[in-house]
């Protein structure tokens, strides 16, 4: 465990230490004539020409700090630069001898990156997205135990081999599993390039375990483990499944307490995280209901749930889709009511944290689900409990209103994708949203197969096709 810390503390210094430059090579005067070129920039990369300078070789050329690199060519591009950022182009011609000419300079700038609205990714290994950080730069997701993470400022996607992704933080730090094989695997943290495994065994001889979420500072963590021996003193609190919390950097696991319930659980698992570290679950036992830890010390508490003086379930809320919003007020699945003991009836729900409150949708949502809701309450829905079909968007405001999603896109946001978007019948649905709302998450499928998709509501509209 402590390998853990020592790596996310690694992580920070490495971070500060980004940027530290050495000395430029030095202009000297010289022998051949000074080149003169233009360099432009042209999104994250510089092309550089130049005249000939009678004499030389070859030239050296290169940006800020960096290895001068050898051409005999007049033309140059320096690719892979970052955005919003500025860089000195320098250029020097060389001839036979000690000849050489003064270094020429010009300093660059390679302005605000212009993102797309909508960008897709057809996965390697059939691994779709399963989560976006906070801060909207990373999406993480995996497919029979292969990992992905997309890094949205470049659009540069790293698979990870033997590694479930679940979720990640705002550095980049990836939280989830890894997998020696199909039978067995350990709650991990996938930081700087390394693979780290959770110790649990001092806790549980269970080989199965999982982070599912983290804080957008990557520094508190939940999950579970299964636990096989319900003799044992968790399984016989909690069944197969124990809901725990990791503190990065306390190096201290906490098992979070069992509530008053109802029915014997067969098992918790912890499936989201606020930046106040409130921690939502969901419970399995006579019904499938969402739980909330007020943080990892107080036992759980079910958001909305009724029975009936025989202690059969009138109302539920949440499944193993529950999740929260980034700020932890909301959290979000399905509602179900029982009219009778055979029957149940599902809706699209959500609950307000903070005013207590459970409100369902009806219309052409009536059967689907809540999949994602943003921090200022704009609700996306699916229209189907399970699989892709249209998606929806609503707003806490107005629950009345569900507007499909390309319709609200051109309406609100003039981000037309009907003649753009590559699912098939629009079958897509939103699973997730950035801190701000701004960058949404989605996945659809298309004739490829499936797609995990984003969409950046301050992105450059595309072109017709």
């Amino acid at each position: 465990m402590k390998k853990i810390f020592t790596l996310f503390a690694a992580g920070i210094i490495a971070l500060l230490a980004i940027g530290c430059e050495t000395a430029e090579p030095q202009p000297q005067q010289g022998d051949l004539a000074t080149p003169e070129f233009s360099a432009n920039a042209n999104e994250n990369s510089i092309t550089v020409s130049w005249t000939t300078v009678e004499g030389a070789a070859y030239y050296q050329i290169w940006i800020n700090n960096e290895e001068p690199v050898k051409t005999d060519k007049t033309v140059y591009r320096f690719d892979g630069l970052k955005w919003n950022t500025e860089y000195t182009v320098s250029l020097q011609a060389v001839g036979t001898g000690d000849k050489t000419s003064v270094v020429a300079t010009q300093k660059v700038i390679i302005g605000e990156r212009k993102v797309p609205a909508y960008r897709e990714w057809i996965p390697q290994n059939g691994a779709t997205a399963a989560a976006i950080s906070d801060n909207g730069r990373w999406v993480v997701g995996s497919f029979d135990r292969q990992g992905m993470i997309i890094d949205l400022d470049t659009d540069e996607l790293v698979l990870l081999e033997n590694f479930d992704c679940m979720d990640v933080a705002d550095n980049g730090i990836i939280v989830g599993a890894t997998y020696e094989d199909s039978q067995s695997g350990e709650a991990a943290l996938f930081i700087n390039g390394e693979c780290v495994e959770l110790d649990l065994s001092d806790l549980t001889a269970s080989n199965m375990s999982s982070f599912t979420a983290t804080t957008p500072d990557g520094e508190y963590i939940v999950g579970w483990w299964w636990e096989f021996d319900e003799n044992s003193y968790y399984g016989g609190i909690y069944g197969y499944i124990v809901p725990f919390a990791y503190d990065v950097l306390k190096d201290r696991i906490t098992v979070l307490e069992c509530g008053d319930h109802v029915y014997p659980i067969q098992g918790i698992s912890a499936y989201g995280v606020g930046p106040n570290r409130n921690i939502v679950g969901v419970e399995q036992s006579n019904a499938m209901m969402a739980v909330v830890w007020e943080d990892e010390y107080s036992p759980f508490t079910y958001p909305a749930f009724e029975y009936n003086q025989n202690y059969v379930p009138t109302l539920t809320f949440g499944d193993t889709q529950t999740r929260m919003t980034p700020n932890g007020k909301y959290i979000y699945s399905v509602a179900k009511t029982y009219p009778d003991s055979s029957t149940d009836i599902q809706q699209p729900a959500y609950f307000d944290l903070e005013t207590g409150t459970l409100t369902t949708f009806l219309g052409a949502c009536e059967k689907g689900s809540v999949s994602a809701m943003t921090n200022d309450g704009v609700v996306f829905l699916n229209s189907v409990p399970i699989g892709y079909e249209t998606a929806y968007v609503s707003h806490v405001n107005d629950t009345e209103t569900q507007t499909p999603i390309v319709d609200w896109l051109i309406d609100e946001h003039n981000i037309d994708l009907y003649n753009y978007i590559n699912v098939e019948e629009n079958s897509y649905v939103v699973i997730g949203a950035s801190a701000d709302g701004r960058t949404l998450l989605a996945l659809g499928y298309t004739d490829q197969g499936h797609v995990s998709i984003v969409i950046d509501l301050d992105g450059e509209a595309m072109p017709e096709i």
